[in-house]
């Protein structure tokens, strides 16, 4: 089993390094700087930089080509810090960590912005193979060893590489790192149920289940989505209420309680901490310019800057002419919920206790279905919640790339394409043609993104 997984792994990396080089050179043989030309002049402000592109290099090329929307704010705040009230809205500690990276890249030379951009480059490219092999893991617990189910976490690992996130898995945005925290995350949770039994509290399932809250605290640092995840720890304290009620808790019980409580506190500080630090910015001044946000009963400027400068909120985007969009996003929509309803629907015939669910041969007898077994289905809550929130209230196009840092939806293809049914083949085939097509687009600063 150790070759099997070791081999396994070989396998993910040489998947991994061609669909990148694949992507790489889509982007990189790209025409022009696209309809929008902030990034060409950002990256070049002479008044020749029309012919300079012309005679760059096929990587300088390459570069620009990934500099592109949301990125040019992380790789502008990274490098001069933040300066317009808009710019919170992309995550500070992203930008700090590019900006960081970058001047380590740079050595002892000046980093112009091209350093920050292949210092984004580096960190979501690494992140987005870490992510992979986290996921790995993480599947490989969740559906046991057996036999029939070896392969799916393989497969699964697969599809994340193909995922239709595409180039903003590659360029400086923040999906590859929230993908790699969110997974951890999870997998750190599911290895403190997995270490969990009647027996008292061990060091072990502690330390799994803080560092599970805090991988998803600074996943919430990286992405607000990351507060999702709290729904995971949640469930496991709700898990405990019948015992709680009934005051048959015991010591042991009370002290998971605990445990997870304070692991959940720590995301609301992940989410909460860069809304103070914005709060301090533009809030703690006696200046008659105050922004009107301060003066809300819950100062936000993350949901202040959705609404007021990129028009986000509830059925905001119910218009006739983001129809489109809709229609783009409805395949990843219905499999996030299908999958996430599915998953939780065999969770809802298992009773909710304090204890540690054993595996089961629990499997999904609607058609098609995929034949695993799950232990831990409120892992499919925060991607279930994210997809409404995605309908409803979101850009809705951007699901089909924030939803590459949620483990159910690989689960659930990756168990068709086991099982050989058609649907499987479809959904595989049709990721690998919506992210060649929209890492194109993407190179050439066109919509959507």
């Amino acid at each position: 089993m150790a070759v099997s997984k070791a081999s396994d792994k070989k396998q993910l990396a040489l998947v991994f390094c061609v669909w990148k080089t694949l992507l790489i050179l889509l982007a990189a043989f790209c025409p022009g700087p696209g309809y929008d030309t902030s990034a060409l002049i950002l990256v070049d402000a002479s008044t020749n930089r029309y012919a300079n592109l012309e005679s760059s290099s096929r990587f300088e090329h390459f570069v620009l080509t990934i500099f592109r929307w949301d990125a040019l704010y992380f790789v502008k705040a990274a490098e001069r810090g933040l300066v317009f009230e808009q710019e919170w809205a992309f995550s500070p500690a992203f930008s700090k960590l590019l900006s960081v990276t970058a001047r380590f890249i740079s050595g002892n030379a000046e980093s112009s912005i091209r350093y920050y951009i292949i210092a984004g480059i580096v960190i979501s490219t690494t992140c987005h193979l870490l992510s992979v092999l986290v996921l790995y893991r993480l599947l490989t617990l969740l559906t046991g060893a057996g036999r029939q189910q070896s392969r799916i976490p393989f497969v699964a690992s697969v599809l994340h590489i193909l995922t239709p996130a595409s180039l903003f898995l590659l360029a400086p945005y923040t999906e590859s790192l929230f993908s790699l925290l969110n997974l951890a995350g999870m997998l750190c949770y599911a290895e403190s149920r997995a270490t969990a039994n009647s027996s008292p509290v061990s060091v072990q399932e502690v330390v799994y289940k803080l560092s599970s809250g805090l991988f998803f605290a600074v996943a919430t640092t990286i992405r607000s989505n990351g507060l999702l995840s709290g729904l995971v720890l949640l469930y496991d304290v709700v898990r405990y209420l019948p015992q709680l009620l009934s005051m048959r808790s015991s010591v042991h019980d009370l002290c998971r309680v605990f445990v997870t409580c304070v692991s959940g506190t720590l995301i609301a500080i992940g989410f909460v901490g860069p809304q103070y630090l914005a709060y301090l910015e533009f809030c703690s001044t006696s200046d008659s310019t105050i922004r009107p946000w301060c003066e809300n009963s819950i100062p936000s400027i993350y949901s202040w800057v959705q609404s007021h400068y990129w028009n986000v909120g509830l059925f905001r985007y119910w218009t006739l002419s983001n129809l489109p969009l809709f229609l783009l996003a409805i395949p990843m929509l219905w499999l996030l919920v299908y999958s996430s309803v599915t998953i939780l629907h065999i969770g809802y015939t298992q009773p909710l206790h304090g204890r540690p669910v054993p595996h089961t041969s629990n499997t999904l007898h609607s058609k098609p279905a995929p034949d695993v077994t799950h232990d831990l289905p409120e892992l499919a809550l925060p991607q279930l919640i994210l997809a409404f929130a995605a309908a409803t209230s979101f850009h809705v196009q951007i699901v089909n790339r924030i939803a590459s840092g949620y483990p159910i939806w690989y689960l659930t293809v990756a168990a068709w394409l086991q099982s050989d049914l058609q649907i499987g083949k479809w959904a595989i085939r049709t990721m690998v043609m919506y992210s060649m097509i929209q890492g194109i687009l993407f190179a050439n600063f066109l919509p959507p993104a």
